[in-house]
């Protein structure tokens, strides 16, 4: 049985190499940024490279940037720029290699722990380094240029060596220099590591050898920090303390609390058994397990900092420690199961016993393997297809910015310059939690973009998620409405250009001149026209940017529209007829919050409404952007909506933005007076420009 067993768990571990190693091959080789994170990192190479700093004391003039962390692992991306020019693949490679190190020293900390024991465990050190490669969030992370593996590489590379080799005093020398090495490639390794170096030097040598440790960690630690404090005029603390103070969200720790519950339960199973049920055996020895002082506080401190996901703008990231933390525990409980009832003299439980629990341990752990492989396939693997789909709009992105002469400003795709040689500059997640806190007076930025300084601005949003109204203060959303219009749009990005050059015609207080309708909400970032439906694009959150009506009419909407309202308007366009105007997406994205005024009820039928008349508040509904849809549809014969009759035909799950799309309208420009899309029946976004 235990033999089978170890095939069972051989097979699906390798089947989860393969696909860690498909996954991180094809990120990097990806010449494009995959990641917000990467872009910075670059930069901060290229000004290396060149002799500049990287740590200024204050952002009073641009750039306006900010080195979030110590500088380890930039200085490691630095000969990969200074060798072959601005790149994304040389800090990848570094994070696979790193990913790789960790899953090495995890199962060699399994392995040494089982070697106080008795000759090791190969097998469940191999495990433990195949699992932890396993995890979706190790997958999606070690393809990017990121600073997080190289740190969880040098932390347990420091617990391995004082795994190993407990008793030595280099050993304590050692790991004391690679756990400062760590907190120095990213400063909240300071917690679990260490804290699991202390508490196994403790248990194995002493509170004298372990507050040796402590105190080495501690003036390494402070005598860099103080060096390279003094060295950039405090620029150093401002860039890595007072710049990382965000907002924090307690419903983000929750939902990943709850994903890892999904995604991980026998693992969370053996959590239980490593901390009650391992002791109970050990018969008041401590932990019953070699590695029990080791791993339980290294769990402890890696569960604390996983907390810290909570802070706005973090990622899974902040989850790696956990998942290192989560192989040694499956680790050092498979080593026990196979232990426990043969070493311990005092048991009288029969021979047959302990291959049972290895067995059923190693079944389990594949059972967690594969549940873990099938995450990676439906969510990181998922993501990165969709990533790269735009590759096309990204190479004309990239020409693009090449060819732009002057500063440009970008958030997702910030790392379209710093491929182009150019510099940062503008970080605007960061500097937009530094001005919502009152670290940063952003005037000077504000000035420079009313003034149409950058020829170019890049606003990117992801699917479902508005994340530009994290990165952009809505100071700075105003100055580009006021002095900028969305020109194109490409890979999910919106470009805007300087009024004054763009070539447009914007519409005067909300109308076109001459128009048979106002506009009935803002579209400052422009308007997204798809086989002549209109969606107007708002800045500001949902429930923020008002909806009018165009003109007077007739009011209705049906009780099962948490989103819209309809009106039949007199036909502008041709007279004695009439027009029902659609009003949609007044919602929250779910549709659970309707946004749709409080005077019109779901129900409401035949209800006089006057031009200007407020009808709700843009929503993100079935959308990922703030918006209003409009669309001008003729009526029935009978003089009633025409989708009512549409709707009951269809599929009760279809969008009723769908279902308009199935029927006759008339096109929206002509009514707002606006441009229409160049190309029939395509998507496309455009900016706002009257007709001549």
């Amino acid at each position: 049985m235990e033999a089978g067993a170890h095939l069972l768990s051989s097979i699906v571990f390798v089947v989860a190499l393969i696909v860690f190693s498909i996954h991180t091959l094809l990120g990097l080789l990806y010449p494009y940024p995959l990641d917000y994170g990467e872009a910075p990192l670059v930069d901060q190479a290229m000004r290396l490279a060149e002799g500049r700093a990287i740590y200024r004391a204050n952002l009073d003039t641009p750039p306006y940037t900010i080195t979030n962390y110590p500088p380890l692992y930039v200085l490691a991306m630095t000969p990969f720029v200074a060798l072959f020019g601005p790149n994304f693949w040389g800090g990848r490679l570094i994070s696979i290699v790193s990913a790789l190190v960790v899953a090495y020293f995890l199962g060699g900390v399994v392995d040494a722990q089982a070697g106080n024991r008795r000759g090791g465990d190969r097998f469940a050190a191999r495990l433990t380094a195949l699992l932890f490669l396993a995890f979706p969030y190790v997958a999606s992370w070690a393809k990017l240029a990121r600073i997080d593996l190289l740190a969880l590489a040098l932390s347990t590379a420091a617990l391995y060596v004082i795994a190993r080799w407990p008793q030595h005093n280099r050993a304590l020398v050692g790991t004391a220099l690679l756990l400062t090495a760590a907190i120095y490639t990213r400063q909240s390794y300071g917690l679990a590591a260490p804290f699991a170096a202390f508490v196994w030097v403790f248990v194995r040598r002493g509170w004298r050898a372990a507050l040796a440790l402590a105190g080495m960690v501690g003036a390494v630690g402070l005598t860099l920090f103080l060096i390279l404090n003094l060295a950039t005029g405090g620029g150093f603390f401002f860039n890595i303390v007072t710049a990382n103070v965000n907002p924090f969200n307690v419903d983000t720790v929750m939902r990943y609390a709850r994903e890892l519950r999904e995604l991980a339960p026998i693992l969370l199973l053996f959590c239980a058994v490593l901390i009650v049920v391992i002791p109970a055996r050990g018969r008041g020895k401590l932990g019953g397990a070699a590695g029990w002082p080791m791993v339980v506080p290294y769990l402890a401190g890696a569960l604390l900092s996983a907390g810290t996901i909570g802070k706005i703008g973090s990622n899974v990231n902040y989850l790696l420690e956990l998942c290192a933390a989560l192989a040694l525990v499956a680790g050092t409980v498979l080593t026990w199961s196979g232990k426990v009832w043969r070493d311990d003299a005092e048991s009288c439980g029969p021979a047959w016993v302990s291959p049972v629990a290895r067995s059923v341990t190693l079944i389990l752990l594949a059972v967690q393997a594969g549940m873990l492989m099938q995450f990676t396939l439906r969510n990181p693997v998922q993501d990165f297809k969709y990533r790269v789909s735009p590759r096309l709009s990204l190479d004309e992105l990239r020409v693009l910015v090449a060819e732009t002469a002057g500063p440009v400003l970008a958030d997702e795709y910030m790392g379209m310059l710093t491929l182009n040689g150019k510099a940062l500059t503008l970080q605007p997640f960061e500097v937009t939690q530094l001005a919502n806190a009152g670290l940063w007076d952003q005037t000077p930025l504000l000035d420079a973009i009313r003034a149409e300084t950058f020829p170019l601005i890049l606003i990117h949003h992801y699917r479902g998620y508005a994340v530009y109204k994290e990165r952009w203060t809505p100071e700075m959303l105003t100055a580009i409405q006021e002095h900028y219009v969305a020109s194109d749009f490409k890979a999910d990005t919106i470009l805007f250009r300087p009024r004054s050059t763009a070539g447009v015609n914007p519409p005067v207080d909300g109308a076109c001149p001459g128009a048979p309708w106002p506009f009935p909400s803002s579209a400052a970032l422009g308007l997204r026209w798809y086989n002549k439906t209109l969606s107007l694009m708002g800045i500001g959150y949902d429930n923020s940017v008002p909806v009018y009506a165009v003109a007077d009419g007739r009011l209705m909407r049906r009780a099962d529209w948490p989103d819209a309202v309809a009106i039949l308007h007199d036909d502008p366009l041709n007279p004695g007829q009439q027009v029902w105007a659609f009003y949609g997406g007044m919602a929250s994205r779910d549709g659970q919050v309707s946004y749709v005024s409080a005077a019109f009820p779901p129900g409401s039928a035949d209800v006089p409404v006057k031009a200007g008349a407020l009808l709700g508040y843009q929503g993100s509904y079935r959308y990922d952007w703030t918006h209003l849809h409009f669309a001008v549809l003729p009526p029935l014969a009978d003089g009633s909506f025409p989708a009512a009759l549409v709707w009951r035909e269809t599929e009760q799950d279809l969008s009723l933005t769908e279902v308009l799309l199935q029927i006759e309208r008339h096109d929206p420009s002509l009514y707002l007076g606006s441009t229409g899309s160049s190309v029939a029946g395509v998507e496309d976004w455009l900016p706002v420009n009257c007709q001549p």
